[in-house]
């Protein structure tokens, strides 16, 4: 009876820390608000936007939501520092991004300023510690350039 008891004790405690400490990058989805809203948050906020392009067809675009979007510290940064913005490339407003931006494998991300001038692009799948340097690195090239 105690090892049951310790065991589901273990497991709450356990349940409730991922819970609490486990923060995911939280996006705007393009079926929610209007890519033109976003630019106007950015704007407000004074903040690059990090555009997550994908299909849902696409393999290496649900690993990256399963794997390094769901990692907190990916999740603090990107909560903290950018607007998310999640766009599916193969519905109305996303068909348009896509010809705008010249996307052409998913996923793609991409970094844009408020104004939505790209600032960075990149291609593929990411473990979390490379997307938060490449994101840093594009932080870097966006106040060099103002």
């Amino acid at each position: 009876m105690n090892k049951i008891f310790l065991g589901v004790l273990f497991l709450v405690f356990f349940g409730l820390k991922n819970s609490v400490s486990g923060q995911k990058v939280n996006f705007h989805k393009n079926q929610e608000i209007a890519f033109t809203e976003v630019l106007k948050i950015a704007e407000n906020e004074n903040k690059l936007i990090f555009m997550d392009v994908y299909t849902t067809w696409c393999g290496p675009c649900k690993l990256m939501d399963k794997t390094t979007f769901a990692d907190s510290t990916v999740g603090k940064v990107f909560n903290e520092k950018f607007i998310n913005f999640k766009v599916n490339g193969e519905d109305a407003e996303g068909v348009s991004i896509v010809k705008k931006y010249r996307i052409n494998a998913y996923p793609t991300f991409i970094f844009l300023d408020p104004k939505g001038e790209l600032v960075n692009r990149l291609e593929g799948v990411f473990p979390s510690k490379q997307l938060i340097e490449e994101s840093e690195y594009t932080m870097k090239l966006w106040k060099e350039s103002k």
